[in-house]
Parts: C-alpha cells; sequence; structure tokens
C-alpha cells in the first residue's frame, strides 16, 4: 500500500516511512475515540480477566506499559492496582491518548507504534496488552520488541482475537469461503509457539469463546465500526436478517516472562545472548 515520512498527526517517536495501513487505523481510531467508552463492552470485559492474572507476576511492579491503550481503562486499572508504579499507556491514535489523559492525569501516554517502541532495553516491570496488538503491522516483530523493553522475570499479559473468531461474518454463504481478514489472527498453539521464538520464558495459554448479543445488524455493524471489532471492522456480515444477531469472539490470552539476562534468542542474524553492564562486572568478580 506504500508508505509516507512524517505524515500529519505522528509525533517525533515516527522519524521513518510509516506503512499507509498504519496511518488509516490511526485516522480510524482518531474519528472513533469520542465515542469509544459507549461501545466497548467486549475489550472492557477481556481487559478485567487479562488483568486478574496479573497475581501470578514475579517481581515488584515499579515501570508498566499498557499497549494499544485506547482511551486507557486498563491503563487506569493498572494505575490503580500498582499506586507506585511508572504507568505509561501506547497507542497510534493522539485523540484516543487525550481521552487517556482525562481519565487517569497521573499515567504518561506516548503516540507510539507497537513494532518501535521506544522504551529502553529491559525497561518495563509489567506489559499489558489487550485486543490490541493483531494490529501491528508485523506482529513477530512486536512480540520481539515488548521482550526487548521486558526487564528478566517481567511480565507480559496479552490478549488477542484468534482465528475463530467471528466466523458468522467472515463466511460467504454462496461459495463457502472465508473473506480475507485485514489483522493477524493466530490459534493458540501458533501464538505459543511465536512467544517462544521471540525469546519469552515459560508461555501458558488459554483460551474462551465470549458471545456478543445485538438487537439488529445494523446496532452489530455501528458497534464494530466504533470499536474496530477487535480488527473486523472491514468484514461485512453474511446475513441481512432484521432480528437478533450474535456474534463469538475466540480470545486467547498469553502470559509469558522475560527471559534471564544472557539468555539466548534466535533472531535472523542467528542467536544473540545480551547481558548489562552491572551483570557482566558481577561475573568478573
Amino acid at each position: 500500500m506504500g508508505v509516507v515520512r512524517n505524515p500529519p498527526g505522528f509525533g517525533a517517536n515516527f522519524p521513518y516511512d510509516i506503512p499507509m495501513e498504519i496511518i488509516q487505523i490511526r485516522l480510524r481510531f482518531d474519528g472513533a475515540a469520542a465515542a469509544y467508552d459507549r461501545h466497548d463492552a467486549l475489550e472492557r470485559e477481556v481487559g478485567k480477566r487479562l488483568l486478574e492474572r496479573v497475581g501470578f507476576a514475579r517481581r515488584p511492579v515499579e515501570s508498566a506499559l499498557d499497549l494499544g491503550c485506547g482511551t486507557g481503562r486498563g491503563t487506569a486499572a493498572i494505575q490503580a492496582r500498582f499506586e507506585a508504579a511508572r504507568v505509561t499507556g501506547l497507542d497510534i491514535s493522539g485523540a484516543m491518548l487525550a481521552f487517556l489523559r482525562e481519565r487517569a492525569r497521573s499515567v504518561f501516554t506516548v503516540q507510539g507504534d507497537f513494532t518501535r517502541l521506544p522504551f529502553a532495553a529491559r525497561s518495563q516491570d509489567l506489559v499489558y496488552s489487550n485486543l490490541a496488538l493483531q494490529w501491528a503491522s508485523d506482529f513477530e516483530q512486536a512480540l520481539s520488541e515488548i521482550r526487548r523493553t521486558l526487564r528478566p522475570g517481567g511480565m507480559l499479559l496479552l490478549s488477542v482475537p484468534g482465528a475463530q473468531s467471528l466466523r458468522e461474518l467472515r463466511l460467504d454463504p454462496g461459495s463457502g469461503s472465508s473473506a480475507t481478514m485485514p489483522i493477524y489472527l493466530p490459534d493458540l498453539q501458533e501464538l505459543g509457539d511465536l512467544l517462544v521464538s521471540t525469546g519469552f520464558g515459560e508461555p501458558v495459554m488459554d483460551s474462551e469463546v465470549i458471545t456478543l448479543s445485538y438487537a439488529n445488524a445494523e446496532a452489530m455493524k455501528a458497534e464494530l465500526n466504533i470499536t474496530g471489532g477487535a480488527g473486523f471492522m472491514n468484514v461485512l456480515p453474511a446475513s441481512a436478517a432484521k432480528g437478533p444477531v450474535d456474534l463469538r469472539f475466540e480470545v486467547i490470552y498469553g502470559t509469558a516472562f522475560g527471559p534471564p539476562e544472557g539468555q539466548p534468542i534466535r533472531t535472523p542474524e542467528g542467536e544473540i545472548a545480551t547481558f548489562s553492564v552491572d551483570q557482566l562486572r558481577k561475573r568478573n568478580h
């Protein structure tokens, strides 16, 4: 689709060519920001269930990052849970971040891209991403960036829509084929393998199906157009039925941990082991 350098609406964290699809995602969510909180029932519920897993954290949470924070419900919940922590919300949409700043004035906000996180290596104790990472232009690279920012033993809490989500909309009743999806939808095993291959430790995966009921197809489309439907906003319903509509989302949850210092990570250039200067000094004494 092409790229654009320094497009309007992007700040200093984007000193590189930006794919057009990322620009379109930002524009879509900028336009939806004002109405988003009235339509985020799925994201809100999944976010609560995801954050419940933070009890398995292995280190004190002094710094936390909410990736794809939107208007900041999850970011505010993290701040309430860890009052002394430095909490940052990152989103591609500046309009979404403006609502986060109103909701939780003590958190930090960053407009950024999942595949080039503007944070130092080993700077985060917790990275939380709720139904957002599917928007990454390169899903594997986004996971590698998260792993880079996690401290050894730091925790990743991740939810994404799974491969079985909203098959009601994707099925072409005439041909029996599925529509091409605009986002990456992993299955549970595939996501677990990606976490391992990008260097995370001890990933634990599970999934559930959540059914949303709408009064009619128009109500469903209106909500999906605001929230993005976890990535399905470009997929039209196969049926024009005027009665109630049920849609099923497969939600995949993942927890994983930052690897210990020195653990080799597989990269296209071969295995790379990273040590902090302090750790090297300790090893040499």
